[in-house]
């Protein structure tokens, strides 16, 4: 699917560009990050869709310490490149604020093709080339801002079900219409409901995958990930550091999460007990 590049408005700081008007059709595509494609004019091309969507989905539930925080901030700016959809969100419990929301959602404006740049003049490509070396330096910025901001562990907020807010939170990666999708979750991947625990005494318990799996099937909650590559940070992770996580409870967490991610349309990359030790691909 191609569509038209957004209006350009204020980058960061000073940076304004040229303002366009917002047609209908423009304004309900939500897009947190001003394009630079309206410095063109009439000699803008059309931006095709993005190729590649990253969603960082971050379980405010769980206390990170710093090291891990910048980790989710580095993994994803590393991952990111001109073209891609980047979108932010957060989950917890149900109660007062702590819902889930969509902190950010944008498209990075995809780089210009020689084809596309030999019709555009000199003087259009300069400035298009400054905004776009802007709009990189915006959009880290605004991205590092929308994780941290992400992380707010609150005592007074009980355990989320997590199954739960997976479900819903699938259906933002399936409709995402990127035929290349990646999922960066930081969560304790530790469900805590009415249907079901992993905890016992404090602690992590040793649970049995199949059985935990059967209990889903029967509960009737479904997700389906589109596809999706899954990448998982802070699995395991109790806010008590005395509580204690045998390899044996979180090899066991890892095994029910793979059949999880496989009869949800999804495919699990990447397992960080809490670290995540490889690189987005």
């Amino acid at each position: 699917m191609m569509r038209y590049f957004r209006p350009a408005t204020a980058l960061l700081a000073g940076l304004l560009l040229s303002l366009l008007p917002i047609t209908p059709a423009q304004a309900a595509e939500r897009d947190d990050f001003p394009s630079c494609y309206g410095m063109l004019g009439d000699a803008a091309p059309t931006v095709p869709a993005s190729p590649r969507a990253l969603f960082v989905i971050i379980d405010e539930t769980v206390a990170a310490d710093d090291s891990l925080k910048r980790a989710v901030v580095d993994k994803t700016l590393r991952y990111l490149r001109p073209g891609d959809d980047i979108i932010v969100a957060r989950f917890a419990a149900y109660i007062g604020e702590h819902y889930t929301q969509l902190p950010l959602k944008g498209q990075l404006d995809p780089t210009l093709d020689e084809e596309a740049r030999f019709s555009i003049s000199k003087r259009a490509l300069v400035g298009f080339d400054g905004c776009m070396s802007k709009q990189s330096n915006f959009v880290k910025q605004r991205v590092t801002s929308a994780i941290l901001e992400s992380f707010n562990p609150n005592e007074d907020i009980p355990k989320t079900e997590l199954l739960g807010n997976l479900s819903s939170l699938s259906e933002v990666v399936a409709n995402n219409e990127a035929p290349r999708k990646t999922v960066l979750l930081f969560s304790d991947m530790l469900e805590n409901s009415d249907l079901t625990t992993f905890y016992r005494q404090g602690a992590v318990r040793v649970i049995e995958p199949d059985a935990e799996l059967a209990k889903l099937d029967a509960s009737g909650i479904q997700a389906d990930w589109g596809g999706a590559s899954i990448y998982i940070m802070g699995a395991g992770l109790v806010g008590d550091t005395s509580a204690y996580r045998s390899k044996q409870a979180l090899s066991a967490l890892r095994s029910f999460w793979t059949g999880y991610f496989q009869r949800s349309q999804a495919t699990l990359k990447g397992w960080g007990e809490p670290m995540l030790m490889v690189e987005l691909q």
